[in-house]
């Protein structure tokens, strides 16, 4: 599997949640999900914003990027991204925004489309046939071709992680989208604070 390929999101607490954004950049994408504007940016690694959580007054804080085109922002403590206020306002103006919300100790994960302020689609990961949105069908043609839809019987094991894979692959073919594992998990990102207590 290629280093930028979303399937690595699956990796058990790798990232909580991850937010794209086409149509803005990462510093535009960040200040909608509520940092404020301005503010002190500094490189950090993933411990380094694991220990930003524990400042006094800080609830969140996001570490944010650009790959193949999407600004994304990965959020550590507790993020506003997977929010339908969230999203809302990431997406207003025309822009495009995907979620993810990895939660491998409470399945299913969930994926959700925002477009121009409005839900377009989402769906627990595992649980594809439980759309909703105003056009929830939207990814079943890249479901199909993936052979998540029609989900099989029995999924146990092995069978269960390759077909939650495989819908992390077609979301990702569907827009487009990439993240580089190094550069999230090894490298330096500029981090932001973006919720306060």
């Amino acid at each position: 599997m290629a280093e930028d390929s979303l399937g690595w999101l699956l990796e058990p607490y790798a990232v909580d949640c991850v937010t794209f954004a086409r149509g803005i950049d990462p510093g535009e994408l960040v200040a909608r999900l509520g940092a404020r504007p301005g503010g002190p940016v500094r490189l950090a690694t993933v411990a380094q914003a694991l220990d930003a959580l524990a400042a006094p007054g800080v609830g969140g804080v996001a570490r944010v990027g650009r790959a193949a085109g999407w600004s994304f922002a990965v959020e550590y403590g507790a993020a506003v991204g997977p929010t339908p206020d969230g999203l809302a306002a990431v997406s207003r103006g025309g822009v495009e925004a995907v979620n993810f919300l990895l939660t491998p100790g409470h399945p299913p994960s969930v994926f959700r489309h925002y477009e121009d302020g409005r839900h377009i689609c989402s769906f627990g990961i595992g649980a594809e046939t439980h759309r909703l949105g105003s056009d929830p069908d939207l990814l079943v043609p890249a479901l199909t071709e993936r052979a998540v839809l029609p989900v099989p019987r029995r999924l146990d094991g092995a069978r269960r992680e390759r077909a939650h894979r495989l819908t992390l692959l077609a979301v990702q073919d569907h827009f487009g989208l990439r993240l580089p594992r190094h550069d999230v998990m090894e490298g330096r990102l500029p981090l932001h604070f973006v919720r306060e207590r």
